[in-house]
């Protein structure tokens, strides 16, 4: 089939193909849509639902009860109920205070002390000892057994929640199952034991020697977590996402699902309760006591999105969550930024599209009863345009939305009964996330002025009648379509305001050197000259002040970079290839001082880790038969969107049946 091809193609923009040996086994990288390039072209179609990738699969129905599955027989694990097995004294959670429960958002990378601790994709945890920033060394490494996509530490444990959604390894023969081979000579990572997703549980107090203390079984496809002091909050929906039986339909009940973890104790971590809801938990926004899940609705008679958001009262310090109301509000979002909760009123922003204008609004809601909320007040920002980016700071609510230019609204929403925009700026492209800094605004974006490229803007708002723009910086060569993590994923967005640094992450492409032939097997199919793509992928530095931006020097890494982060008076960054210390004392001039490389220069070779993506390199023969899809190795060659947006396209319309899509989001709380 098509997924050793594609699978390295698709992770690049956040779609994934299934795992081999369940297709449909769904985990827990963000179910929602992220606006990939792909997806830029494609978002517009009804309801947003876009179902293209690899087809010809079988559903797989969900198994398990609601338990956890033991690893181990140091305590860890258990079942889920309510009150949790051993729960801290009501009391004592009442003392501590709601204001002391610490909110913390999971992420790939975690810095603690002297270590790093780094998810891979295909090596599973990583742990980097950077006592000596310049000479970085691997402590140790612990196989997940599924794909780690996003973690905490806590103490001397990591708790990473884990994925079955998809598999890399190139698969020879018929249709995928039992009778399928994996090519003996590919790397591949290793194969996940368990369908949709886990937590599991690893004590790295010897970080040589990691050790998997449990696994809990989430009972379903986890999309989104928060650790809320000592809870960890999942949610996510018990069937796959992306699938849709275009040909029977789908009756199976779709739940959304909330589970809490304690993780308290590291001797006897407790999944305290999960509970189910109507809709799906596709997005969440956390409060000290309030989880705001949101999923999305479409109805195809009249075209229309709605929004539907689920309360939770999490007020509880132990983990036992109440299931509250829920009310619905026209139109879609696309990450938890577009909603908030903030004096008591809850805050969403949403794109109404349907046989109509497509309308942006923001409305208010009074959380005062969580069973019955109540509507207080809306206002139509603008018609005709979609919503990009949305971000809420006190009684100021700003809206970016696009159509041939990026205006930039500022919303008052000091009265939450009669909300209102006070003021606008228009500029070129439009931006993807906003990072209030008091009266600035720090934003991430694209620039469609001269090519496709990212773009860091700087925003005055101190007059909200009146937002000016300070500056912009944009990343890449004048023409060039130039990708950058932080547009899809803010985590790859790091500012470092004690530094007043911005360090943006980006891959463009140079087409140079001497042309080759491409044509199919024995001749057949098209023969032309092809110029390879060589990629080019770093970090970007720019400075800011409080009346200045500026773009500074860049420094190169191998591999698509995912994150950037300091260590001691190092910048570092992370990509699945390897991770790199550089000197930015000169930041016109940065300096590489140490590496660490993930994979070996054969598993290098044969897997294409490096470059600017994860594919596998030379000519392939997919089982097709000789001489089908003779074209099949101009897309494999080709590095990151502009390789798989065809491939999949063409793969879908050719194979019919299911289709599938997902995408990836990560967000803060």
């Amino acid at each position: 089939m098509l997924l050793g091809a594609c699978g390295g193609f698709a992770t690049r923009l956040g779609f994934a193909p299934p795992p081999a040996q369940s297709l449909l086994a769904q985990g827990s990288n963000k179910m929602t849509p992220r606006t990939s390039f792909c997806e830029q072209s494609l978002r517009n179609s009804a309801g947003g639902l876009i179902r293209l990738c690899l087809s010809a699969a079988v559903a797989l129905l969900l198994t398990g009860a609601c338990d956890a599955q033991r690893l181990a027989t140091d305590g860890t694990g258990g079942t889920f109920s309510a009150p949790a097995g051993n729960p801290l004294p009501q009391v004592e959670a009442d003392a501590a205070g709601l204001a002391a429960r610490e909110i913390e958002d999971a992420d790939i990378v975690k810095v603690v002390g002297d270590r790093v601790y780094a998810l891979n994709r295909f090596k599973g945890l990583i742990i980097i000892d950077v006592a000596n920033p310049d000479a970085p060394s691997i402590l140790g490494q612990f196989d997940l057994r599924g794909r780690g996509v996003e973690m905490y530490v806590v103490g001397s444990q990591v708790f990473a929640l884990l994925s079955a959604d998809y598999y890399f390894p190139y698969i020879e023969g018929g249709p995928i199952g039992a009778s399928s081979s994996i090519a003996p000579d590919v790397f591949p990572p290793p194969a996940p034991d368990f369908d949709g997703s886990q937590l599991a549980i690893i004590d790295v107090s010897n970080p040589a020697a990691p050790a998997l203390q449990g696994k809990i079984n989430l009972v379903g496809f986890a999309n989104d977590s928060r650790r809320v002091g000592n809870v960890i909050y999942v949610v996510g929906r018990t069937l796959i996402p992306y699938e849709f039986d275009s040909m029977s339909g789908d009756d199976h009940v779709d739940e959304g699902f909330v589970a809490s973890i304690n993780v308290a104790d590291p001797a006897n971590i407790v999944p305290v309760q999960r509970e189910t809801f109507a809709g799906a938990g596709l997005e969440m926004h956390v409060s000290e006591s309030l989880l705001s899940v949101a999923s999305r609705n479409y109805d195809v008679n009249s075209g229309q999105s709605m929004t539907r958001v689920q309360l939770v009262d999490i007020t509880d310090a132990t983990g036992v969550i109440d299931v509250r109301g829920f009310f619905n509000v026209p139109g879609a979002i696309r990450n938890r930024f577009y909603m908030d909760d903030f004096g008591g009123v809850f805050r969403i922003a949403t794109e109404s599209g349907g046989f109509g204008f497509r309308k942006v609004r923001v409305f208010t809601y009074d959380l005062a009863d969580l069973d019955n909320v109540v509507a207080l007040g809306q206002v139509e920002v603008i018609q005709g345009e979609s919503l990009e980016a949305v971000r809420f700071d006190g009684v100021k609510g700003y809206v970016v939305t696009f159509l041939r230019v990026d205006p930039l609204f500022v919303v008052d929403l000091s009265d939450p009964t009669a909300p209102s925009v006070s003021g606008q700026l228009e500029v070129p492209g439009f931006s993807t996330h906003i990072e209030p800094r008091g009266d600035r605004l720090i934003a991430i974006g694209i620039d469609d002025t001269d090519g496709r490229r990212p773009a860091v803007a700087y925003y005055n708002v101190e007059d909200p009648t009146n937002p000016t723009q300070i500056g912009r910086v944009v990343l890449g060569p004048p023409g060039s379509f130039t990708e950058s993590e932080a547009v899809y994923d803010e985590k790859a967005f790091k500012i470092v305001d004690e530094l007043g640094l911005i360090a943006v992450p980006f891959t463009h492409y140079e087409y140079s050197g001497d042309p080759v032939p491409l044509g199919g097997p024995n001749g057949q199919g098209i023969v032309r000259d092809y110029y390879v793509p060589q990629c080019k992928s770093g970090v970007q530095l720019v400075d800011f002040s409080d009346a200045a931006l500026s773009q500074r020097g860049f420094f190169e890494h191998d591999g698509r970079v995912e994150r950037v982060g300091v260590v001691g008076s190092r910048v570092f960054s992370l990509s699945q290839a390897g991770f790199q210390t550089v000197d930015i004392t000169d930041r016109d001039k940065p300096a590489a001082t140490g590496s660490v490389a993930f994979f070996t220069p054969d598993e290098m070779s044969r897997f294409a880790i490096g470059d600017c993506g994860y594919y596998f390199p030379g000519p392939i023969d997919p089982g097709f038969g000789n001489g089908f899809f003779p074209w099949l190795s101009l897309f494999q060659s080709m590095c990151g969107a502009m390789g798989v947006l065809p491939l999949v396209i063409v793969s879908a319309a050719l194979l019919g049946g299911r289709s599938y899509v997902r995408g990836r989001r990560r967000s803060v709380a």
